[in-house]
């Protein structure tokens, strides 16, 4: 293509654009454009207003972090506190744990005796049953149950 086509191709483009979409942003046609040096000066400006931005939101973002950490490091001094607390409290239990383990120990022989005794209680009462029994069938005499025979027993 010549320069002359692609120059004139480069209106037309310009001209569908500008009557479909409007205007191009910017500067209206036939105002001159600022200097190279002038927009650069503004570039720079912009710059170092994004910077300085960029190191304010950097300084603030320390300081919240700073005031998180010191109270998550409030927070772990707490959570320390209750474990010892913890701690305290198991060691407590351990030794209940421990004296319930020794009164076991003693119920299970008070247990077994306490068992022998009734065993022996049981036999007991059962020969006194026997015995008096076997007395007040020989005070009411043979063949006599009932009759009223021999010595009356008080009921």
């Amino acid at each position: 293509m010549k320069q002359s086509d692609t120059k004139r191709i480069l209106e037309m483009l310009t001209q569908l654009t500008e009557a479909v979409g409007g205007p191009p942003p910017g500067p209206p046609a036939g105002v001159p454009k600022a200097s190279l040096s002038d927009r650069l000066d503004k570039l720079d400006a912009r710059v170092s207003e994004v910077q300085l931005g960029l190191a304010t939101l950097a300084a603030d973002t320390k300081a919240q972090f700073q005031k998180v950490d010191e109270r998550f490091t409030k927070v772990d001094e707490r959570f320390t506190k209750i474990d010892e607390r913890f701690t305290k409290i198991d060691e407590r239990f351990t030794k209940i744990d421990e004296r319930f383990d020794s009164v076991d120990v003693q119920f299970a022989g008070v247990r077994g005796a306490i068992e022998s005794t009734r065993v022996q209680l049981m036999d007991l009462v059962g020969r006194v049953h026997n015995e008096l029994t076997g007395r007040i069938v020989d005070l009411e005499g043979p063949g006599t149950k009932g009759s009223g025979g021999g010595v009356p027993l008080a009921s």
